[in-house]
């Protein structure tokens, strides 16, 4: 069951449009505005990959409760987890989605190397990136003693961290003496690692998994308690940038011209919406959570869990 989808960044996108549409900004702030945007829709389009597969094979399930696009604050640290998928025998599995499609290489020192511009740039490593989302995640469950119990105690979760990346990149690896890279799998492979986890579990853990087997309901309740800690990264890139608002202002009726009549898009594809679809999802927040959603998109969206509340 999906408990929340990745929502199409509309706003960071319509900021950098516009800035890069001002006639009076410097070359140089354009130029970064441009690379600003192609990250952040080629990150959109990485993670959509992604939570397609997710969907397709686990979506549906009711032994399964998805969230993706899940930002955590906790002890002054920050969390942007890309697809959290938790079971009802508390396996969590913490996902972090890249969108390598031109290729990566990974050394025997677990260092990171992607393909650009013809040659190999260091980044920052996926799979250490992941491990501390996964530490955050756990002192947030501890902390705000947010587990489901059995007879008044937590029952323990087992995490499963994976990096998915492109199913078209070329993956250049290391020998697992050296390095061990099993946590970077492709995206369309990933239902089939779920699998092969299952199947490597030996029978006294798998015993362990049984006893803390909870409910679909309590599943759902757990997944909607854990939303609520849902922080929406919100940039304003006219400040990163230097560019002062006024300047927009000065431009503001051919910038519009652009853009949808109504003013709203889909939360979920960023297409433009009629204000009568904007205001049907309004008036229907116990479905659509407060959120708004095109036509075809509301198709996807099921009743929000009990206990949820939409993010303001």
């Amino acid at each position: 069951m999906i408990i929340k989808e990745k929502e199409y960044p509309a706003d960071a996108i319509r900021q950098l449009e516009e800035i890069i549409g001002l006639h009076n900004v410097p070359e140089r702030v354009k130029a970064r505005a441009k690379r600003e945007l192609w990250a952040l829709k080629r990150g959109w389009q990485g993670e959509r990959d992604a939570a397609y597969f997710i969907n397709f094979y686990f979506g549906d399930s009711r032994n399964w409760a998805i969230i993706h696009d899940l930002r955590i604050e906790y002890g002054g640290v920050t969390a942007q987890i890309d697809h959290l998928m938790i079971g009802r025998t508390l396996e969590i599995y913490v996902l972090e989605s890249k969108n390598f499609s031109h290729g990566i290489k990974i050394t025997e020192k677990g260092e990171f190397l992607v393909w650009y511009n013809n040659r190999y740039i260091p980044i920052e490593s996926p799979i250490e990136q992941n491990r501390r989302h996964v530490l955050l995640l756990k002192k947030l469950l501890k902390g705000e003693n947010l587990l489901p119990k059995r007879l008044g105690v937590p029952l323990q979760p087992t995490f499963r961290p994976y990096v998915l990346i492109s199913p078209k990149a070329r993956v250049i690896r290391p020998s697992r003496k050296k390095f061990d890279t099993s946590e970077v799998i492709k995206m369309d492979m990933f239902a089939r690692r779920v699998r092969a986890d299952a199947d490597e579990t030996n029978p006294i853990a798998a015993v362990g998994f049984i006893a803390k087997l909870i409910s679909a309901q309590t599943l759902k309740d757990f997944a909607a308690a854990l939303l609520q800690y849902h922080k929406p990264l919100e940039i304003d890139y006219y400040k990163k940038l230097g560019v002062e608002r006024r300047l927009v202002q000065v431009q503001k009726p051919r910038v519009e011209a652009q853009k949808s009549q109504s003013g709203y898009f889909c939360a979920k594809c960023g297409k433009p919406v009629s204000k009568k679809v904007a205001m049907f999802c309004l008036q229907h927040k116990e479905r659509f959570g407060g959120k708004i959603y095109c036509f075809d998109c509301q198709k996807t969206i099921s009743s929000p869990p009990k206990n949820y509340k939409p993010s303001s």
